[in-house]
């Protein structure tokens, strides 16, 4: 039987339970963890906690993707699914999986490029570079001790729904080895997600599927205070996840920055519940 392994990250900017940091407990305590054991998979559930210390955020951050990857080492073959605050719990992950000696490529589902680097971020927020950080762009010293980090090359990374990118991150998106799929071209081809997660096969045996659920167009709900309009509805998500998994087998998941309090009616919350039953389908079945 395969294993999953739910882990809740609950940090935004290294504050415990607020904000985004509120979004994996109220995941868990909705069914996260019964929607990935419905495909049939065991299930176990762990946590992520930082010490009691002065919290800075670039710190905390980096911490928390030490101990993801800690976390995701120790589960062994257990297929890791993260309920995260912030985006850079994806970090950990992928370096667990270059520890472990897996070729996993990466499926960024966002509505931002999180390709800012400190010489270009106006707003300073560490977050804003968690795909900058994973391929190499920035932080490297920190980066470096992260158990088992290594970056992630272009050639292995997609950036899929991104509807509101900054222009440097845009300009070097447009420059980069990665591939950028925005909603436009989702809707204008059924095929183009199956063609690049093929572009991927050539560099990768798996795949890390990171959905940030800003990703959604506002029409469909507000997942946090960054959400922005022109993003996908929950079926062009879902059959994003479900279109990749077709091509490659899904590795890992994060499920990041959702903030209950701006989801007002749960419409997000009930899309990201049917992410999460993809997600388990995709990792039961391999």
């Amino acid at each position: 039987m395969v294993r999953i392994l739910v882990l809740g990250v609950p940090y935004d900017s290294g504050h415990r339970s607020a904000r985004h940091g509120a979004g994996p407990p109220a995941l868990l305590d909705a069914g996260a963890a019964a929607h990935l054991a419905a495909s049939g998979a065991g299930v176990d559930t762990g946590g992520i906690t930082l010490p009691a210390r002065f919290a800075t955020e670039v710190g905390s951050g980096i911490e928390v993707m030490r101990r993801v990857a800690d976390a995701v080492t120790a589960a062994g073959p257990a297929a890791p699914v993260v309920l995260a605050g912030n985006c850079g719990a994806s970090v950990g992950v992928m370096a667990a999986h270059a520890r472990a000696g897996r070729r996993v490529g990466v499926l960024w589902l966002d509505a931002h490029g999180d390709l800012q680097v400190p010489e270009t971020t106006t707003s300073g927020f560490f977050d804003g570079m968690g795909l900058a950080l994973l391929t190499g762009r920035c932080w490297r010293a920190l980066a470096s001790t992260i158990p088992g980090f290594r970056p992630v090359p272009d050639e292995a990374v997609a950036l899929v729904g991104g509807h509101d990118l900054e222009p440097a991150e845009e300009s070097l998106v447009r420059s980069s080895g990665m591939t950028w799929v925005p909603p436009a071209q989702l809707r204008a081809d059924d095929g183009v997600v199956r063609e690049v997660v093929g572009r991927l096969a050539a560099h990768v045996d798996a795949l890390h599927v990171h959905v940030d659920l800003d990703v959604l167009d506002t029409a469909v709900g507000r997942a946090n205070g960054y959400a922005a309009p022109g993003g996908l509805d929950g079926g062009e998500l879902r059959a994003v996840v479900r279109g990749a998994a077709s091509r490659l087998p899904i590795a890992s998941a994060t499920l990041a920055s959702w903030d209950p309090a701006h989801d007002v009616d749960g419409r997000v919350l009930g899309v990201a519940m049917d992410v999460l039953d993809d997600v388990g389908v995709a990792l039961a079945t391999g």
